[in-house]
C-alpha cells in the first residue's frame, strides 16, 4: 500500500489558504446580509408613510435613478417629488415582502435581484401583487445606500 506524502510545509499553506477563505466568505456573508438588510430597511420605510425614512436608505443626489415599469426618474428629487410623495399614503397601507435572488459585491458596488410581494398590512395571505426588481446600491461613508432601482410588476 502507498500512502501520500503531504509536507508539513504544504499543510501549513493549505490551512492559511483554508482560514483565509473562510474569513473572507464570511466577510462576504456579512456585506450580503447589509445589502439585503438595507433594502428590507427601504421596503418598511415606504410603508411606514415617512418620507424622512425612506431617505436613509437613498443616494439623495441627482445620481439616483427609479426605472418602474415604463416610467423613468432621473434624480432623487424627481422621484420623491413626482412618484414617490403621491404614493406614499397609499404605501403605508400595505406590506413588503422581498424574496432575494441574488445579491453581488464588488468593492463599493453591489446589486441584487428580487421579487417583492404586496399584501394588505396585517394579512399576509392576501396578495396584492408581485414584481420583479433589481437594485444597485454604493458604499459610502454611511454604508450601503440605494441608488438604482428598477422594477416591474409581474401581476
Amino acid at each position: 500500500m502507498k500512502y501520500f506524502y503531504f509536507p508539513a510545509k504544504s499543510m501549513i499553506i493549505f490551512a492559511v489558504v483554508f482560514l483565509l477563505s473562510n474569513g473572507s466568505y464570511a466577510m462576504a456573508s456579512d456585506e450580503n446580509l447589509a445589502v439585503r438588510n438595507i433594502l428590507t430597511a427601504y421596503h418598511n420605510a415606504l410603508t411606514s408613510g415617512n418620507m424622512d425614512e425612506v431617505e436613509k436608505f437613498v443616494v439623495k443626489d441627482d445620481s439616483f435613478a427609479m426605472v418602474e415599469g415604463k416610467h423613468t426618474n432621473w434624480g432623487w428629487k424627481d422621484y420623491r417629488d413626482n412618484h414617490l410623495t403621491p404614493e406614499l399614503k397609499d404605501l403605508a397601507k400595505v406590506a413588503f415582502r422581498l424574496d432575494f435572488k441574488t445579491v453581488k459585491i464588488s468593492g463599493d458596488m453591489a446589486y441584487s435581484s428580487f421579487i417583492f410581494n404586496l399584501s394588505p398590512k396585517g394579512d399576509p395571505s392576501k396578495n396584492y401583487g408581485s414584481g420583479r426588481a433589481t437594485a444597485i446600491l454604493v458604499k459610502t461613508n454611511n454604508g450601503w445606500m440605494i441608488q438604482h432601482l428598477h422594477t416591474s410588476c409581474i401581476n
